[in-house]
């Protein structure tokens, strides 16, 4: 029954087969493909193309005609063939969907980029380009706008794989209105979106109007945008991705850089909004403005990433009004933002800059780098920014004439140059308000007039850490007077330097410790190093209510004439600082004049503000003896400072080894005496003076008897110390894991035996055989044995002695009851 079930199956599957194939072989091949429809003459009215009737292929230049509609359907594929170009003079409507896309490519799939030309926009004012979830491939250009009215849309289009640009407007009228979204340009040769007239000059005279949004330029030749127009405006970018193109990401060029300066500013860049920009890995800036006058100029929350230039770049503009960088992050690029303006020939410019909120990190040369030349600085406001590690330094600002120039409330650190460094001609107002600046390799502040100096505030900063002066403000012509108040500055080489005629007055500051590691424990006064206050050819300088120690020298003036007036001051001791004729007796910092006088009679007796101390080192090891390849763990746990320890800086063997964690483990295979210090900063960067140190002894591996210890921690603070294993050591090898456990089985086998022994003594039988006592104590001997043979000589003691006891007491036992 079984058989006949499985040959009626196969019958009825075979039946089903052959009919299938004699009803495919039924039906003729021309009903089973999609016929192509051939165009051969332009569209001359309103016109549809749909998906059912295509492909179509378009074999020759083809011209949609200024009084008509080309609709392309969803799904709907159009083959372009070799160097044709379809001109748009009435409207092209090509809108797919995201399952139904519209493709305008070649028949081949393989093609190469170039085997057509492009999609050429010639309408009027009347006219549209619009495609939506439509490919664009294989062209010289995708698109190429000659014309500059009606209006060209793309969105959610797919542009690839052109020999030129993605999007070209070539008119030198200017652009139609553009709108660019959520779209996708790749693998194109010049430029994703160019805006420039194929000639010598390749400005066109305006853009405006342009709108471009959630897209995407990847590997588009030079640049992803490129604008060159002598007037643009009204101009947007959103949400925009650049990667990988080998010039600027975004540029905005309004005259060739090379060109003479104009001799007006008809050349501008205006109402340009760009935010969420991102550019990474460009062999240019990020983006970039050249030439004439910005006005309106916004670039907000964007980031770039890897730039060959700079992150932001204003290249030789004539002028800078309402121009405005806020939240954005350059990285690992040349600078993070580079801002180069020039005079033109026609009159001075007035600059009104804003830096808000940006972080500029870890760039080739500076986090903020701005130079004008002969241009008069009005406003320059750099607020809010994290300016950090940057090669050359955190910012800098050069120019003819500073005026109502703002730093407030940054963040500049471990920058390769100075921090903050401003210099002018004529310096006419600079404030530096509440910026942290630390651990800078030059100046933390510094201000320099080449001829007139005023104006200069300085106030609630913290400079600390800095290889030259945490602030240093001077200048060659007298102006209003420098403030220089309620800073802490700390731990730099020096502290503070005014220098110039400009009276200055330096009120509430605490200047402590700045000697950056210079002032070690040899007991030197080097008196040209480690300075609180340098004067130098000011006459008019006063110091009131400052904190002045923790120096070689706390003020050292040098003058042609006149006094410095530093009374009030608090130098470090009650007895007031050592000046040789006015206070010899005095403890505190030394007051030291190469020139002219300085009066600091009479002086506080105790600080003003909290008293800050150097932190002291200490240094522990787990071990100072020990065999090749042995770790040792080494901690500065036990350092102190008034506040908290911000770094460790461990010397093993002559290698230093810095960081914030408290512990270092470290090995030494070869035997020795091995030397290690530590050095402590606090959060001020302020170092200890000595270094803790301890030496570590590594002995020859095939050593097998007892090793002294120091116990579970041995703290040296300026030597090391020793041990000759004290029963310290015996109690604290029982009480460890093999230990421990040792005793357990011993203890238990005494515990036994004597129980056993006294039962058996009044005529009654023992718990336990008396075998048994036996094993435990010789699993708790052989247990001392093993761990002491592997690590802890120590325990060999106890396995030597246990064994020896349990005999001797086996013994006794066996003696009593033989009597």
């Amino acid at each position: 029954m079984t058989s006949r079930k499985l040959l009626l199956g196969a019958l009825v599957v075979l039946g089903v087969v052959a009919t299938g194939v004699a009803a495919s072989a039924a039906v003729p091949a021309t009903a089973a493909e999609t016929t192509p429809t051939y165009v051969e003459r332009n569209v001359t009215e309103n016109t549809m193309w749909t998906a059912e009737d295509g492909p179509y292929y378009v074999g020759g230049d083809l011209t949609i005609t200024g009084d008509a509609t080309l609709t392309v359907e969803p799904g709907t594929r159009v083959n372009v063939g070799e160097e044709v170009t379809i001109t748009v003079e009435g409207s092209l409507i090509a809108a797919g969907t995201a399952a139904d896309p519209i493709q305008f490519t070649t028949a081949d799939a393989s093609s190469d980029a170039g085997t057509w030309q492009t999609i050429e926009y010639a309408g009027d004012g009347d006219s549209t380009l619009r495609l939506a979830h439509a490919v664009v491939e294989h062209g010289t250009t995708a698109i190429t706008a000659t014309s500059s009215e009606g209006s060209i849309r793309l969105g959610n289009a797919t542009v690839r794989e052109h020999v030129r640009d993605g999007l070209a407007v070539t008119t030198r009228n200017g652009s139609p209105s553009i709108r660019i979204t959520d779209s996708r340009f790749t693998d194109v040769g010049r430029a994703g979106v160019a805006f420039e007239v194929p000639e010598t000059e390749p400005y066109v005279d305006a853009i405006r109007n342009v709108q471009i949004s959630g897209t995407t330029f990847a590997n588009t030749g030079a640049n992803g945008v490129r604008v060159r127009a002598r007037q643009i405006s009204d101009v947007s970018m959103t949400d925009v991705t650049v990667a990988g193109v080998s010039a600027a990401g975004v540029a905005f060029e309004t005259e060739s850089t090379d060109a003479r300066p104009q001799s007006t500013n008809a050349h501008r860049i205006e109402d340009v909004t760009l935010r969420r920009i991102s550019v990474e890995s460009v062999g240019g800036d990020g983006v970039a403005f050249r030439g004439g006058a910005l006005d309106g100029v916004y670039v907000l929350d964007s980031v770039v990433r890897g730039a060959s230039g700079s992150g932001f770049h204003v290249e030789a503009a004539t002028d800078a009004d309402r121009v405005r960088f806020a939240r954005n992050t350059v990285v690992d690029a040349r600078n993070g933002l580079q801002v180069a303006l020039r005079r033109t020939t026609g009159g001075i410019q007035h600059v009104s800059l804003a830096v808000e909120n940006n972080e500029f990190a870890r760039n080739d040369r500076y986090g903020v780098d701005a130079t004008a030349e002969y241009v008069f600085v009005d406003a320059f406001d750099v607020r809010n920014n994290t300016l950090a590690e940057n090669g050359d330094g955190g910012a800098t600002f050069a120019t003819q004439q500073v005026d109502e120039t703002v730093f407030a409330d940054n963040v500049v650190r471990g920058n390769g140059g100075p921090g903050i460094a401003v210099s002018a001609v004529r310096v006419r107002g600079v404030t530096a308000l509440r910026n942290r600046l630390v651990g800078n390799a030059d100046d933390g502040l510094s201000v320099r007039a080449s001829d007139l100096l005023g104006g200069v505030v300085v106030g609630f900063n913290d400079a600390l850490d800095n290889d030259e002066f945490g602030v240093d403000v001077a200048g060659q012509r007298a102006g209003t007077t420098t403030e220089i108040h309620n800073n802490t500055i700390a731990a730099n080489a020096n502290g503070a330097r005014v220098a110039g005629p400009t009276p200055a007055r330096l009120a509430n500051n605490s200047v402590v410790l700045n000697t950056a590691d210079r002032e070690r424990a040899d007991g030197g006064r080097d008196a040209a190093a480690a300075t609180g206050v340098v004067v130098e050819n000011a006459p008019n300088v006063e110091l009131v209510h400052n904190d002045v120690y923790g120096h070689i020298v706390g003020l050292r003036s040098s003058l042609d004439g006149g006094t410095v007036v530093a009374e009030h001051n608090y130098w470090g001791a009650e007895s007031g600082p050592y000046h040789e004729t006015l206070n010899p007796g005095g403890a505190g910092d030394a007051v030291v004049t190469d020139g002219g006088k300085v009066d600091p009679i009479p002086f506080a007796s105790e600080p003003f503000g909290p008293r800050y101390e150097r932190p002291t080192a200490v240094l522990a090891a787990n071990e100072t003896t020990v065999r090749p390849g042995e770790p040792v763990e080494l901690s500065g746990r036990q350092s102190t400072d008034d506040g908290a320890i911000a770094r460790y800086d461990f010397t093993v063997d002559g290698e230093r080894r810095s960081g914030v964690a408290a512990t270092h483990v470290t090995a030494f295979e070869e035997p020795g005496t091995y030397e290690v210090s530590l050095t402590v900063e606090d959060e001020l960067g302020v170092r200890s003076l000595d270094d803790a140190t301890v030496n570590v002894t590594v002995e020859p591996a095939e050593r097998t008897t007892q090793r002294p210890t120091v116990g579970p921690t041995a703290t040296v603070t300026t030597a090391p110390g020793s041990s000759d294993g004290s029963d310290g050591s015996l109690l604290a090898s029982l009480f460890s894991l093999w230990g421990g456990l040792g005793a357990l089985f011993y203890v238990l086998a005494l515990v036994l035996g004597a129980y056993g022994t006294w039962l058996s003594v009044g005529g009654r039988d023992p718990p336990v055989r008396g075998t048994m006592t036996h094993v435990l104590a010789g699993v708790g001997v052989l247990t001392w044995a093993v761990a002491g043979f592997l690590g802890d000589g120590t325990l060999l003691t106890f396995a030597v002695g246990g064994a020896v006891a349990w005999g001797g007491l086996t013994a006794v036992v066996l003696a009593l009851a033989t009597r």
